[in-house]
């Protein structure tokens, strides 16, 4: 597989081989966003629409990377663009409060259901770090159980145990840390020695619902047993919904585990393509960000210049509000094209006996290939399964059929995806299948 994709890549992409040369010279590894880089090297993006990603080769591919999950109805819709549009002549920032602003934080409160409050920033990893600030304020302890491969942003106070060796993940933050604990991911009888144990300076338990690191949906009984647990010892559950809020269903993994967090944070999809972030949860948590309060009880909150900024807010206001009205349409769509699309990549590498298992819900997927035996339930037994053929296999799919996942990264379908696409994905699966069973 690898051979020929990488001779064909680089044949049709020239001119962003030059740029690539040319941003390395500018920017740190020549790029803004470590996980945008891949062998041999990224292309470069002129333009985008719908379901398409348009390069400066000239080259059009099917897009599943879909602005890191951001794009749940594809790039630049009408719903949004119009918006967008109207609000551009309006002012693109204000640094006051604005009604678009109230607008969608109604609608956020009316559809996740954990959300009495809501707080808006720009940026998932702010949205992570507030909960964390929250949760130490409300309950005036420190310590956060956080899990193994769990990401929650590139904040002091959470980047550790994302990757093997499991440990601190930069340098610089080993202070921040230090109150920090990990868990496996649908290990349930270890979250709750690691609770009972900690419990005297718990200040809440942090989970995705489905882990960001392998696409590994939540058992529902782990949840379940999160909820219990934390009630018992009185700390909070902290979802962090970046990636499943709005995605998985129009009030996130909470709504579709039935299983109410105390805190949440937001972004993606929330955004409708533009930056956002927010926290939201019960009031009484929220209310640990009042300014009005003493300093010394205070979490603050400040959300930063562009925070709730009109055209964030407008384009979030427009996906939501589509989302809303047409959830009843939207989401049973979207599940069925993931579905189909993980049954059909399996399918095809278990016809030439290759172990296959892709991994999801909804319209999330991304593929593994574990050792015979191993079924891919938490970060662990991801990093067992063969990344390189991971690699070649995502790539294959770049190169010879002009379909992009980034490879090693969530898959996301967009409602301008058809099952046309998916099939033509399974067809391409079943043709790389077979390349990687004669392989050499």
């Amino acid at each position: 597989m690898w051979d020929d994709a990488l001779e064909l890549y680089i044949r049709s992409s020239s001119r962003s081989k030059d740029l690539f040369e040319a941003a390395k010279r500018v920017f740190v590894s020549g790029v803004n966003h470590n996980i945008r880089f891949f062998e041999p090297y990224p292309f470069f993006t002129e333009k985008a629409s719908g379901k398409f990603l348009y390069d400066v080769d000239g080259n059009r591919y099917v897009d599943y990377w879909m602005g890191h999950g951001s794009l749940i109805l594809g790039h630049s819709p009408e719903v949004v663009t119009s918006k967008l549009e109207e609000q551009i002549c309006r002012g693109t920032i204000f640094g006051t409060v604005n009604e678009v602003s109230l607008r969608l934080g109604e609608l956020v409160c009316d559809c996740v259901p954990c959300a009495e409050q809501v707080r808006f920033c720009n940026t998932g990893a702010e949205a992570t770090m507030y909960g964390v600030r929250l949760a130490r304020a409300y309950t005036k302890k420190r310590i956060v159980i956080k899990v193994e491969g769990g990401w929650h942003g590139y904040n002091s106070d959470l980047v550790k145990d994302v990757s093997p060796p499991y440990g601190v993940e930069s340098a610089g933050v080993e202070e921040c840390v230090k109150h920090v604990i990990s868990v496996p991911f649908n290990d349930l009888e270890a979250a709750r020695r690691c609770i009972g144990e900690n419990r005297a300076d718990l200040a809440c338990v942090l989970v995705e619902p489905v882990l960001g690191g392998g696409i590994i949906p939540a058992e529902r009984d782990y949840l379940k047993g999160l909820r219990e647990e934390t009630e018992k010892v009185g700390c909070l559950l902290f979802f962090d919904e970046v990636i499943t809020g709005f995605r998985v269903s129009l009030g996130g993994g909470q709504q579709h585990y039935n299983i109410t967090p105390d805190i949440a944070a937001l972004g993606k999809v929330l955004g409708g393509g533009l930056p956002i972030g927010a926290v939201c949860g019960l009031k009484e948590v929220m209310a640990y960000a009042d300014p009005k309060r003493p300093k010394s009880e205070r979490a603050w909150i400040g959300g930063g210049t562009f925070s709730a900024n009109p055209l964030s807010m407008a384009a979030g206001l427009a996906t939501v509000k589509y989302l809303s009205e047409n959830s009843g349409v939207i989401y049973p769509y979207l599940n069925e094209l993931g579905e189909d699309a993980r049954k059909g990549i399996d399918r095809a590498f278990a016809e030439t006996r290759i172990h296959a298992t892709t991994t999801g819900i909804g319209s999330l997927l991304l593929t593994h290939f574990p050792p015979d035996g191993i079924e891919p339930k938490d970060a662990r037994a991801i990093h067992r399964c063969d990344r390189k053929l991971q690699a070649q296999f995502y790539f294959a799919l770049l190169a010879k059929y002009k379909i992009f996942f980034l490879p090693g990264h969530l898959g996301a379908i967009s409602y301008t995806h058809t099952r046309d696409d998916i099939k033509a994905l399974i067809d391409a699966s079943i043709e790389l299948a077979h390349e990687a069973k004669n392989a050499p």
